[in-house]
């Protein structure tokens, strides 16, 4: 059951359906004619819930077609195909009884020539035949005087014509491949001729159908994600479009035919559905019955066309998939809600303002005037919001709204800054020159703080932020907030040095790589196979959610890993000559595909450089158990290298391996903190490391695999010697992880048994 729109009859097809019509006979039975891929079906519908075949014209040998287009003149049906067969002109006049029926293929100037062709149309008399194999294929005029005998009269041969309407003595017609309707006079059936032509949203004009009051057409184009199109045509010389409309549901589907009735417009849609919509007010559509996607089947209702004129009120509609289905519409008015939109201070329009009916799916923008159109299907209280980038949000709550009746909502919105500050902390002073940035998951602000730590957001719309403030000298902060243009915000750094990356602090990028150097942003995840290559998002812990990885171009996992050579990325430097026992603290990302050790060559260095040395204090291979997955690392720095007032810390991804190797590298978190008393790491070239160091909740040791025999052994002694764990180490891994269920203190870690001492 779809939502004003109820099936009430199903009956299936073996085969494809394209166009359906309706017919009623003498004795008040309705029936659905439908163009399948193999006949003309005619169906009893007077009982929706039970549709029955009563009788069909089948298709002549070899002239089967997904094609098959058809309308009704009196008591007769004008069918065609692109498969052939030229016009099936079936005598419906003895229904319920029986029916029969004749091939016409041209007769006079075009004597049987006419074959194939793509839809039909019958008005006052004649007949008007599109798309044909005759010419361009625009449109064959012929005299139904003597319905079962046509008479050619004319042609207009100007363009390809897909379908055409006619009304009164105009002829409106699709022209799909010249992208636009166009109006041809065919008061003179012997000499049609253009009026004028009209470009379509899509530019792919499938068919046109005018309004009760023929004041707007309504066109679409068969192209997918183009909208249906509502021109005013009162003047002809000066047709507008004044709006479009997609399916609510399924924005990105077009609309393959539309009919009109009572100003509510039916829209069968083989992108999936059937909607209804309501046309009174041709500028503002608004979508008020659609039958769901499938019926429980799993399979798309691929709505080729429908009829909604039969007495009853039931619409008919066919699936291309195969089938005809009977709907019970639920026609109302929609509740229709417009307005303006202005500046509270200056008074001009706003454009672009975002129109929300909350708790619903519907929105709608202002345009340049600050005109907005939009409705709702069911009457109700709703809450209403507008938003604009550089304006305050602003909500009116509990709006009724009521089916027929046009509600006017006009709103002024206040523009919207946020003023804010930076100090240091402790002195209280502004800090000049720091990054700020306002996050709110979807779109990003950036400013500056002035000579007194000052910063204005400006073109930002209220609601809730993550702000950001960091500056290469200090701490990184970030709070949530909401901006509501009334707050002062806040924020104090300490002096030191970290980097989340949700600004740019100037490190500096190097690379001889062919793809996959470093890059800075939001990291777009890659798969492979089931394990993840490109991080998907940076460390969670942090501010902000930026982080630098190795080529960042998403799609598979190949289309922008590091290959080909080697990339760098180098921090501003840094003073640790004031710190008394300074840590290193950062989070890294490694991947690569190779499969066993000996074919992995590709590597991950972390090196520090005091101005006059430059040292490796860590490292990812393949031999890490934590391949794909964001590491922690704390390091105290003495270890490695003498502490300076010029410290640099460098990032080196290398890609050596053999084609077709995926390697992927990460970095995030950055930090420099003051150590405290800990298990101590005495590091020996990188033949034993423990982090985090100092630890809180668990720790890692890991060792060079190259110094690790059946015999090694692990042994933690506290400060007084006691022997607090001895265990074996995995011969094959070259690390161990241990919970931290001991007391606070001094610990020594020792290695035995490997092919040289270690602690």
């Amino acid at each position: 059951m779809g939502q004003n729109l109820n099936l009430i009859g199903h009956l299936s097809y073996s085969v494809s359906c394209a166009g359906v019509w309706h017919y009623v006979d003498s004795l008040n039975n309705e029936y659905a004619l439908v163009g399948a891929n193999d006949r003309v079906s005619i169906v009893d519908v007077t009982n929706p819930s039970t549709p029955t075949e009563v009788f069909n014209v089948p298709a002549l040998s070899g002239q089967t077609s997904l094609w098959r287009e058809l309308k009704t003149y009196n008591k007769f049906a004008y069918a065609v195909s692109e498969g052939g067969g030229g016009v099936i002109i079936i005598d419906l006049s003895l229904l319920p009884g029986s029916i029969s029926y004749s091939h016409w293929y041209g007769d006079s100037a075009i004597n049987g020539q006419l074959q194939s062709a793509h839809t039909i149309a019958a008005n006052n008399g004649y007949l008007y035949i599109f798309g044909s194999n005759i010419g361009v294929g625009g449109c064959i005029i012929a005299d139904i005087t003597d319905p079962v005998n046509p008479h050619f009269t004319g042609e207009y041969s100007d363009n390809y014509i897909h379908d055409g309407y006619i009304r009164n003595d105009t002829l409106w017609a699709g022209e799909i491949y010249a992208g636009q309707f166009s109006l041809i006079s065919v008061a003179d059936k012997h000499n049609p001729f253009l009026l004028t032509t009209q470009q379509t949203p899509g530019q792919f004009c499938h068919n046109v159908w005018l309004s009760d009051n023929s004041n707007y057409a309504f066109t679409t184009d068969e192209v997918g994600g183009a909208p249906l199109g509502s021109f005013d045509v009162s003047n002809i010389a000066n047709i507008q479009l004044k709006t479009t409309y997609l399916t609510d549901s399924i924005p990105g589907e077009e609309v393959h035919n539309v009919r009109v009735l009572n100003d509510y417009l039916i829209n069968p849609s083989y992108g999936s559905q059937l909607t209804l919509v309501d046309g009174a007010r041709p500028d503002n559509l608004v979508e008020i019955a659609r039958a769901p996607t499938d019926f429980g089947s799993g399979q798309p209702f691929l709505c080729w066309d429908a009829s909604p004129y039969l007495p009853s009120g039931n619409i008919i509609a066919t699936d291309i998939g195969g089938g005809l289905f009977i709907f019970q519409p639920d026609y109302q008015r929609a509740c229709y809600l417009e307005g303006t939109t202005t500046d509270s201070t200056t008074g001009l329009s706003l454009n672009n303002v975002l129109v929300e009916i909350l708790s619903t799916a519907k929105n709608t923008t202002s345009d340049l005037s600050g005109i907005y159109k939009t409705g709702i299907s069911t009457s109700g209280t709703y809450d209403i919001q507008f938003s604009k980038t550089g304006y305050i949000t602003k909500l009116y709550s509990g709006v009724s709204l009521a089916n027929g009746v046009l509600t006017n909502l006009n709103a002024e919105l206040v523009p919207f800054t946020v003023n804010g500050i930076v100090t240091a902390t402790g002195s209280g002073n502004g800090i000049s020159n720091i990054q700020v940035v306002a996050s709110n998951g979807i779109s990003s602000f950036t400013t500056t703080t002035d000579v007194n730590g000052n910063f204005t957001l400006t073109n930002i719309s209220s609601g809730g932020y993550e702000v950001t403030a960091a500056g290469w000298g200090y701490l990184t902060q970030c709070i949530n907030t909401v901006l509501d243009g009334t707050t002062i915000v806040s924020l104090q750094l300490d002096n030191g040095y970290s980097d989340d990356f949700s600004t740019n602090n100037n490190w500096t990028v190097n690379s001889t790589c062919t793809s996959g150097a470093w890059v800075r942003g939001v990291p777009v995840g890659t798969v492979l196979g089931s394990a993840q290559a490109n991080p998907g998002t940076d460390v969670l812990s942090d501010c902000g959610n930026k982080c630098y990885v190795t080529g960042n171009g998403g799609g598979t996992a190949n289309t922008d890993d590091l290959d080909d050579g080697g990339t760098v990325v180098t921090s501003p430097v840094f003073d640790l000559s004031t710190y008394v026992n300074p840590y290193i603290n950062y989070s890294r990302w490694y991947f690569n595909s190779a499969t066993t050790p000996a074919n992995n060559i590709d590597t991950l260095f972390i090196t520090l450089y005091n101005g006059t040395t430059s040292v490796i204090i860590d490292a990812a291979t393949l031999n890490n158990t934590t391949n794909g997955a964001w590491v922690d690392v704390s390091l105290r720095v003495a270890n490695y290298i003498t502490p300076t007032s010029t410290m640099t810390v460098s990032v080196y991804a290398n890609d050596k391996q053999f084609t077709g190797n995926i390697c992927e590298a990460g970095f995030d978190n950055f930090l420099i903190n003051e150590g405290t008393s800990g298990i101590a790491s005495n590091d020996k070239s990188r033949e034993l490391e423990l982090f985090p160091n100092p630890f809180s909740d668990s720790f890692i040791i890991k060792i060079n695999p190259d110094f690790i025999t059946a015999g090694t052994t692990l042994q933690i002694t506290d400060a007084s010697g006691r022997i607090i764990y001895d265990a074996p180490f995995n011969t094959s891994e070259n690390r161990i992880s241990l919970a931290a269920d001991l007391g606070s203190g001094f610990y020594i870690a020792k290695i035995y048994g490997a092919t040289r001492a270690i602690a």
